[in-house]
């Protein structure tokens, strides 16, 4: 991705664990998790890292900033892993129809 998007001076790729991310608290405005969330619910400890992931997700957010999940998994195997006590967002779903 740096080689493709080189003349991009300003966009910045860094690799970390989901898990443990590198950042200070409420870092960013928004979090967008491309199919993450369906990645990690395909290996061990799939219910545990999630929630680590999410959790660390909402730290590194700003106070009223924005997690987007996009999943290819269906929202009654997803939503659950979002409304954990222990995360303090508002739920919001959106799904789309497949192009025909």
């Amino acid at each position: 991705m740096r080689k493709r998007n080189m003349k991009k001076k300003l966009m910045i790729y860094e690799v970390m664990d989901v898990c443990d991310l590198k950042y200070p608290d409420n870092y960013f405005d928004v979090v967008i998790d491309k199919s993450t969330i369906d990645a990690i619910l395909c290996g061990d400890n799939a219910f545990l890292n999630t929630a680590i992931m999410l959790k660390e997700g909402q730290r590194v957010l700003k106070v009223d900033g924005k997690y987007i999940a996009i999943s290819y998994g269906k929202p009654s195997t997803r939503s659950f892993h979002f409304e954990r006590k222990f995360l303090s967002w508002t739920l919001k779903e959106y799904t789309f129809a497949p192009v025909q």
